[in-house]
């Protein structure tokens, strides 16, 4: 097989196409939000005309002001990569290589937490490939794990399982994390940029033809699970 054969995606690519939104919850989630928004920037700045005087509460106002603005622009630039048509550039890549990646950016991003691995090893030597926009996914990923993070508690442990996955479509790539006495004080979607990451991520991996979801099935302990078909 030539390189060019090779490079063929076995998932056809979206070429900056219209991105039909089909998730109902997420748009009600958005426009809940940009109201609030909107109510925190016309108090806080409604009270700092209406209470000149009062120096000390003035500068905590405009603190607020400043980080409600802060925050919204985050709000805005993340609502633009869920809403904007999305340019993938697929590659191919052996499975063993990108188990090596994402385990590399999980250990990163995971610094100081124990983390424990199983069957990693066994996908070096399988020739299977998976079609990936090494950027998009990386992106998703990171935003999968930072969500990740946001639940470990002092008494966390994270175990991640690597193992070979069966959707209705075929066979791929499945990794499985297992959150054990997450941090219930912080849910995975607690803040408003947080949810809408969330779907940004779900959004790439589905582009990919894969799945990203979060699931609590036994009490004490959360999974969140990657599915990426293989190359056929």
């Amino acid at each position: 097989m030539g390189p060019q054969a090779a490079a063929t995606p076995a998932i056809r690519p979206e070429h900056a196409t219209a991105v039909v939104v089909r998730d109902e919850k997420v748009l009600a989630e958005i426009a809940h939000e940009r109201g609030n928004f909107f109510h925190k920037l016309y108090y806080w700045s409604d009270y700092l005309k209406e209470k000149p005087a009062r120096r000390t509460a003035d500068s905590t106002a405009a603190q607020m002001l400043e980080r409600t603005i802060r925050n919204l622009e985050d709000f805005l630039k993340i609502s633009l990569d869920y809403f904007h048509p999305t340019q993938m550039t697929f590659t191919r890549m052996a499975v063993g290589e990108l188990v090596e990646g994402l385990l590399f950016q999980v250990r990163s991003q995971l610094n100081g937490t124990q983390v424990t691995v199983s069957d990693a090893g066994t996908w070096k030597d399988v020739e299977a490939d998976v079609m990936v926009d090494p950027s998009h996914l990386s992106y998703a990923f990171e935003i999968a794990v930072r969500q990740l993070t946001k639940q470990i508690g002092s008494e966390s442990t994270v175990a991640i399982e690597i193992g070979r996955g069966a959707r209705r479509e075929g066979t791929g790539l499945e990794v499985e994390f297992h959150l054990r006495q997450p941090n219930e004080a912080s849910s995975l979607l607690r803040t408003a940029e947080a949810g809408l990451e969330w779907a940004v991520a779900q959004k790439f991996v589905n582009l990919h033809g894969g799945e990203l979801l979060e699931r609590s099935q036994v009490p004490g302990e959360k999974e969140l699970v990657l599915f990426l078909p293989l190359c056929r």
